[in-house]
């Protein structure tokens, strides 16, 4: 059989049709961006991307879920496995500490660096909840000075609660080594070691500050607030090499965390709010109304911003401290232009 030869209007018909072809593909959507996503340990509220990403904020209040992006997340039982995930490269975003971060910094855990990208939340803000040490309200403890000789508990060595009470104590001439024994007591379990008189004090953060708190038995000593003043507890963070190559779909994310941010504050939700992190949480709902998104919680900046300085405090104490073997520059790894609104300089 001979070949059939092309006419020349085949080769126009070619022609058209490729040439077609480019306009035809501008119709099509690019697929979103999968973000692989590590909590840092805490099943919301503290940590709010947990609550933020629930099926119905997606399908009523985020506006681009599904379209630059869409979300994989993983819990951890805590921000050293987000750090351990990230530096293997099984996600791109997590949540981690100021603590967690620094070592990861440190030690260049995570190939390409490590990004800040968004507030999570803050303690040691005036007229917010502060993570807070305690002692029995009839307890002779009047003071930080007459810890001395006496049992302290914090939930782990190292921990951000534990970080606070070492400053604190050598703000006011004690030796942590020395002059106090520093004891392990899991945050469940701290208020009870504290009337049982298993501990001296101990430090209640949200949510059992605003459970145990108004009982009346507990009297507050000191604040994480009156060893670094305002700082940040936990942020998120992105691998960077991730974040240069897909700007769009992080842009994406943040706009609509800080949209289920304000959504949460909004009073006008109340109801549905509640609503949903109860059933998330397993959290008795007239608990859940009594600090979570008033000035008995914790605070977040409502445009997901942080500064340095919150950042560095905590760290530069981790460095006194021979936590970490060398200084972090917290401001060389924020980058904050990936938020929906621009942050005060």
């Amino acid at each position: 059989m001979k070949p059939v030869p092309f006419s020349r209007r085949h080769v126009l018909a070619a022609g058209s049709a490729t040439l077609a072809m480019p306009f035809m593909s501008r119709g099509v959507r690019a697929a979103p961006i999968n973000i692989r996503y590590a909590t840092g340990g805490g099943i919301g509220p503290n940590e709010m991307e947990t609550i933020i990403f629930l099926d119905h904020l997606k399908q009523n209040v985020l506006k681009n879920y599904g379209k630059s992006y869409t979300l994989e997340m993983t819990f951890t039982r805590g921000t050293p496995e987000a750090a351990t995930l990230l530096a293997s490269g099984q996600v791109d975003l997590a949540t981690q500490s100021f603590a967690t971060f620094a070592v990861a910094t440190t030690k260049n855990a995570v190939p390409g660096g490590l990004t800040i990208i968004s507030d999570n939340y803050q303690d040691g803000h005036k007229g917010n909840a502060s993570n807070t040490f305690f002692v029995l309200k009839d307890s002779p403890i009047k003071s930080i000075a007459d810890l001395k000789g006496k049992k302290v508990g914090v939930n782990a060595f190292g921990s951000a609660v534990d970080l606070v009470l070492r400053v604190v104590l050598k703000k006011n001439k004690l030796d942590p080594k020395s002059d106090v024994q520093i004891v392990e007591v899991n945050f469940p379990n701290m208020a009870a070691a504290i009337r049982e008189k298993r501990i001296d004090c101990g430090v209640l953060v949200i949510p059992f500050l605003a459970v145990e708190s108004p009982k009346g038995d507990l009297r507050a000593l000191f604040t994480g607030g009156d060893a670094f003043g305002p700082s940040s507890v936990i942020f998120q963070v992105a691998a960077t090499d991730f974040l240069k190559k897909n700007a769009d779909a992080v842009k994406g994310f943040l706009a609509d965390y800080v949209t289920g941010l304000a959504w949460y504050y909004d009073k006008a939700n109340r109801a549905k709010a509640l609503e949903l992190v109860s059933a998330f949480t397993k959290s008795p709902r007239d608990v859940l109304d009594s600090y979570f998104a008033t000035p008995r919680d914790y605070y977040r900046d409502p445009n997901g911003c942080l500064t340095a300085d919150v950042v560095q405090k905590p760290i530069d104490a981790m460095l006194e401290e021979k936590l970490i073997p060398a200084k972090v520059d917290a401001a060389k790894y924020i980058d904050l232009s990936y938020l929906p609104h621009p942050c005060a300089k």
